[in-house]
């Protein structure tokens, strides 16, 4: 018999409802157009209720962000198994992240994101740092290959950012601009992506 999850608390229901009213409110009106007060109205709270949980705009739009970042470090962390072929396990780590990337509130926060570069670059160049940090699981992943003498990398970071530069040209980017999907070549493109990938590093 499994536990059944902790019901939520009063407050945190409300956090809850501020996190979930704030991606509606910076993805209409943006970071700098953001009001505190229609978030207050979209969340059903007080206006001193979203303070008591983020002290100010720029804290709550982190959070926000931060957030929904952390599923990206959940589906691209994977622990070296010298059992499993290289194939495998980078294909759990692509099918992961391609699931993610088809999530609507993922997307809506990431264009957010992109559109603060022109009206707040500091804000937003923040919130993608902290986007490429959670994708680091995939270096520990690496790096757990190159210590079994499964992959032969100089430099584990570089190998991280063309794997990631040539999965998101299918998986997220035109996602993110609604451009072509390509959904239906899913499993085509990691395949031709991984081959040419272990094809550079496999030692």
């Amino acid at each position: 018999m499994t536990d059944k999850p902790a019901k939520l608390t009063n407050s945190q229901q409300k956090r809850v409802a501020i996190l979930s009213a704030s991606r509606e409110e910076f993805m209409v009106n943006g970071f700098v157009g953001a009001s505190m007060d229609r978030i207050a109205q979209r969340a059903n709270v007080s206006k001193r209720t979203v303070y008591n949980h983020f002290p100010s705009k720029e804290v709550l739009f982190d959070t926000t962000t931060s957030e929904l970042w952390s599923r990206t470090k959940e589906a691209a962390t994977l622990a070296f198994n010298p059992d499993l072929s290289l194939e495998e396990q980078l294909q759990q780590i692509a099918r992961r992240c391609w699931t993610l990337y088809q999530q609507p509130e993922f997307l809506d926060v990431a264009r957010v994101v992109m559109a603060e570069f022109i009206r707040s670059p500091s804000q937003a160049t923040e919130a993608m740092e902290k986007l490429a940090k959670q994708e680091g699981g995939l270096e520990a992943w690496l790096a757990g290959a190159v210590a079994h003498k499964a992959l032969k990398i100089e430099d584990i970071a570089i190998a991280s950012t063309q794997f990631w530069g040539m999965f998101k040209a299918f998986a997220f980017w035109p996602k993110l601009f609604h451009m072509k999907n390509h959904d239906d070549h899913q499993q085509a493109i990691i395949d031709a992506n991984i081959k040419m990938f272990l094809a550079m590093y496999r030692a």
